[in-house]
């Protein structure tokens, strides 16, 4: 039977109730004050007029309210959309609109960020009364859990409606993987917007702990690694980032058992250089929006071994994998192409897009966009992306978005972006534009910023006086990357 993945919280309540849930260092609240809080929010969320299957927009830092509003929001039964403040106005705006928000919560710092329309709540002003009765928890798989937006090859946003199918699925995977226990304590430094997410439930069906960091300071981070966490999530370029700093030894993390890094790959060099400096406990999952963060796992025993460095780890069960050929065959065992999934992970739609969601899908199986092959020993490596995708620091940049933002200044005639290879970000995200008129590429940095968020803001804009051209006229964006590497050569 399918459960919602929001009954992880009462999960061994009795046994668990005094220990500790979360805490951001100042305050902290027990496995039993948390689902008192909860509850309170979610039953006051519903006498406000909330009702089941309602789509709540949480726009937030990381904070304890930010960690309890997202339970609520389950716990009533409503849909959560996400809305991370590095977003920036413009597109959380846009989001906003696409899901058609019945409420919005947010925190004081994101007011600027959130794309307020419609009806808001203030989480640090959040007095919940708590008046309704709360009703049981339903179990009905093909409701919707979540609706999370990613940018679209088009430039225009995609909402993932993500069901509760799909949300047991990536729970009982990462339980599986991790085998979390009344002693972990999880460190949630990436937005809990993004893949920290993830943790919430699992973490606390076992009984254990979330340490919440608010923002990503490299010497919290550290001194909360050297204090007992046993779980922590983050992207490659934080894990780089933390390595410059005055040098540690993995006998400062006496308790440390995963780093785990994802969206984003990190090269075997980079592997080998984390495992020396915070010892064997380094790991890795493989996901995307469309199939939630749990795909395919890479232990910290299996990381060991230098030849599975290259791989995402072996799929999770209940999952099977294919490759789709380039000439369009579907190969289920051996071979090299596109990676096809199928399975509850895969229960997801475009957000009222049935022909986006028909083309993301052949033969019941979702297309993920990525190429690779499964090795003899079962792991499955990948070799590149069939998308346009620019991975950097972690986040997922649609060229098509970036050119758009760009174009829309009355200087800019034509933009073409780009990812670089680059030590620190994975994919350094640079742009190259044709002017109809001169302007200043600081100014154009900050009008992309305005529009679509710092992530999406290109660290370069070169200036050229025309974009290539193949001989039908298309840009290609390879040709325009040679060019650019031609000249800084």
């Amino acid at each position: 039977m399918i459960r919602h993945p929001v009954r992880a919280l009462y999960d061994n309540l009795q046994q668990k109730a005094a220990r500790p849930a979360v805490t951001n260092g100042e305050r902290t609240l027990s496995h039993a004050e948390l689902v008192a809080a909860v509850e309170q929010r979610a039953a006051d969320l519903m006498a406000r007029g909330i009702q089941a299957g309602d789509r709540i927009g949480l726009c937030a830092h990381n904070s304890i309210d930010h960690f309890c509003a997202y339970l609520a929001i389950l716990r009533a039964g409503a849909v959560w959309v996400p809305l991370n403040p590095r977003n920036g106005l413009s597109l959380n705006q846009q989001f906003h609109a696409r899901a058609e928000l019945v409420l919005t919560l947010h925190d004081r710092a994101s007011i600027q960020q959130v794309g307020l329309s419609g009806s808001s709540l203030c989480l640090d002003d959040w007095q919940a009364a708590g008046a309704a009765v709360l009703p049981d928890i339903e179990d009905y798989p093909d409701a919707v859990f979540a609706i999370k937006f990613t940018g679209g090859s088009t430039g225009v946003p995609k909402g993932v409606v993500q069901t509760v199918r799909s949300a047991a699925a990536a729970l009982a995977s990462l339980q599986a993987f991790y085998r979390f226990g009344a002693d972990d304590l999880n460190l949630a430094v990436a937005p809990l917007t993004h893949g920290a997410s993830h943790y919430i439930l699992p973490v606390l069906a076992a009984g254990g702990c979330h340490h919440l960091l608010g923002k990503p300071d490299r010497a919290d981070i550290l001194q909360a690694l050297k204090a007992g966490v046993t779980c922590a999530f983050m992207p490659p370029t934080l894990i780089y980032l933390l390595m410059e700093e005055a040098a540690f030894t993995p006998s400062d993390f006496p308790g440390l058992r995963h780093l785990t890094y994802s969206a984003a790959p990190m090269p075997p060099p980079r592997i080998a250089q984390a495992i020396t400096r915070f010892g064997p406990v380094l790991s890795t999952l493989y996901g995307q929006t469309e199939a939630p963060m749990a795909i395919a796992g890479l232990s910290p025993a299996d990381m060991q071994n230098e030849v599975l460095r290259s791989s995402v780890g072996k799929v999770f069960s209940g999952l099977d994998i294919a490759f789709l050929s380039d000439d369009g065959v579907i190969q289920s065992q051996t071979g090299q192409g596109e990676i096809l999934v199928r399975g509850d992970l895969c229960a997801t739609v475009y957000l009222d897009d049935p022909e986006q969601t028909a083309a993301a899908r052949i033969n019941g199986w979702l297309r993920t966009g990525d190429v690779g092959r499964r090795g003899a020993d079962g792991h499955l490596y990948l070799l590149g992306r069939a998308k346009e995708i620019i991975i950097s620091g972690g986040y997922n940049i649609y060229p098509a978005e970036v050119e758009a933002a760009l174009c829309a200044h009355p200087a800019v005639k034509e933009a073409c972006a780009l990812g670089l290879e680059d030590g620190l970000w994975g994919e350094r995200l640079e742009a190259v534009v044709a002017l109809k008129e001169e302007a200043d590429t600081a100014t154009l940095c900050d009008f992309v910023r305005h529009r679509v968020g710092a992530v999406r803001t290109p660290k370069v804009i070169h200036v050229v006086a025309a974009l290539p051209r193949n001989p039908v006229g298309k840009v290609v964006r390879s040709d325009v990357l040679k060019m650019i590497q031609t000249a800084i050569q």
